[in-house]
């Protein structure tokens, strides 16, 4: 018997997919849900010599930032280019990082179509090295086309969740969600990853726009001094929680066991902390996408997170955040009541289960907005929905909805038949949520 709410997003190199952890220790079958990262706004240097050039400290650097000089050049140690006319949004002091900060450069000058800058320590160059303006708002298109034509490719492979890379604002957010539409997504959720200081200032209305955020810490640590990462973290966290929106934290939560079996104790400590504080789902990337160990990988991160959700729903902490989460409802919506009813009554863990089901999946949502201690089943008549609800924590949606829906429509004590693969037992207590009411059943 497993008991497991927890979320690992696994990273592919072409697709983010969701497993859940308390099913790796049982063989049954389960609904697997697929999100597409789109690549964002983002500035890249253009083809270097050789392919890389090593840059000095104290270097003077002339970026071209034409897409004349773009096309042309072959950069060197002293002169690069990029696609984007930066100059436009930099001034003197601004901070240049190239290639994930590894080259940290000062500008000294500015003008029509270059930008001069002062490298601050030496690295080598590489063709194609991604450039980030930390604190600078950019005024490059949220949606450039191949984030289009992405988008569009992904709607069509059935994919469940765009995350949305550099969301600094709520407007970003509809302009996403209006393509999706458009376009035959509307059931396609999105994940806002947060990845600036604007993207920080504005989360609040991103949240409101969002489906769920996601705390993307490695650009955002360098967009921001470092040392607040754990600061917004803890916000995001915080705020997703009360507003009822799923949050996912990211990147490198245990980027040693890309080459060791085994976690640091520090990376041990930053999931327990991401669990407590109560996200939703934590994410591996280069662990299980290039990594040497992506099983033990998944299994360290399980054995964390089950540790950690004790505390997580042990404290008042919890309790605080479910009261919160309510008092922003409407009070006289009778699925919010029911399913803060639910959530209130399974608090102790005396309720292993909770069978929602849910035509169109907006009561599976109210119930996974306060976090029930619980695992929670969905019953989905809509099939297109069943991946739709990898990243909530504790819902797992049945592969057998279509056979089940009615099944447990009519008589909730059939409702045992979804809980068979999960590994019941007799006197197991279960809710059933349906339409405007939900009853208490025992396992016989």
């Amino acid at each position: 018997m497993f008991k497991c709410y927890w979320r690992i997003l696994i990273v592919t190199r072409f697709f983010w997919f969701f497993i859940h952890t308390g099913l790796v220790i049982i063989i049954v079958s389960i609904t697997i849900s697929l999100m597409l990262d789109t690549k964002g706004p983002e500035i890249r240097i253009g083809e270097m010599k050789d392919g890389k050039q090593k840059v000095e400290a104290n270097t003077i650097i002339l970026i071209h930032t034409t897409p004349e000089k773009f096309q042309t050049l072959e950069g060197t140690s002293t002169e690069i280019s990029v696609a984007y006319d930066m100059a436009k949004d930099l001034e003197v002091g601004n901070q240049v990082l190239i290639d994930d900060g590894k080259l940290s450069t000062v500008v000294i000058e500015v003008g029509k179509g270059y930008v001069k800058v002062k490298a601050e320590n030496t690295h080598v160059l590489k063709t194609n090295k991604r450039v980030n303006l930390p604190g600078v708002d950019f005024t490059l298109p949220f949606l450039a086309q191949k984030d289009i034509d992405d988008v569009l490719f992904g709607i069509k492979q059935g994919i469940n969740y765009v995350a949305a890379s550099f969301v600094n604002t709520a407007k970003n957010v509809k302009e996403l969600r209006k393509l999706l539409n458009d376009n035959g997504g509307s059931h396609i959720q999105i994940i806002s990853k947060i990845e600036s200081h604007l993207g920080c200032m504005n989360i609040d209305e991103i949240i409101e726009a969002s489906d769920g955020i996601m705390v993307a810490r490695g650009d955002l640590g360098l967009e921001i001094p470092y040392y607040d990462v754990p600061y917004y973290q803890k916000q995001m966290i915080r705020k997703c929680r009360e507003a009822g929106k799923l949050v996912i934290v990211a990147t490198q939560m245990l980027d040693s066991m890309e080459n060791s079996p085994h976690p640091t104790r520090a990376e041990v400590t930053d999931v327990y902390y991401a669990v407590e504080l109560g996200a939703d789902s934590t994410m591996l990337s280069g662990e299980s996408a290039n990594g040497l160990f992506p099983v033990e990988a998944v299994k360290t991160m399980t054995a964390i997170s089950k540790r950690a959700e004790k505390d997580f729903y042990s404290r008042n902490y919890y309790e605080r955040q479910l009261e919160k989460v309510w008092s922003k409802e409407q009070q006289d919506d009778k699925r919010s009541k029911i399913a803060y009813e639910v959530a209130r009554k399974a608090k102790e863990g005396e309720y292993k289960y909770i069978v929602v089901l849910s035509r169109t999946g907006e009561l599976l949502k109210r119930v996974a907005k306060f976090r029930p201690n619980s695992i929670v089943i969905g019953i989905l008549e809509n099939e297109k929905l069943l991946g739709g609800f990898g990243a909530y924590s504790s819902v797992f949606v049945s592969v057998d909805s279509k056979k089940l829906f009615n099944l447990i429509a009519s008589d909730a004590k059939n409702a045992v038949e979804a809980l068979k693969p999960y590994g019941i037992q007799e006197g197991d207590k279960f809710f059933v949520v349906e339409n405007e009411k939900f009853s208490e059943q025992t396992v016989k």
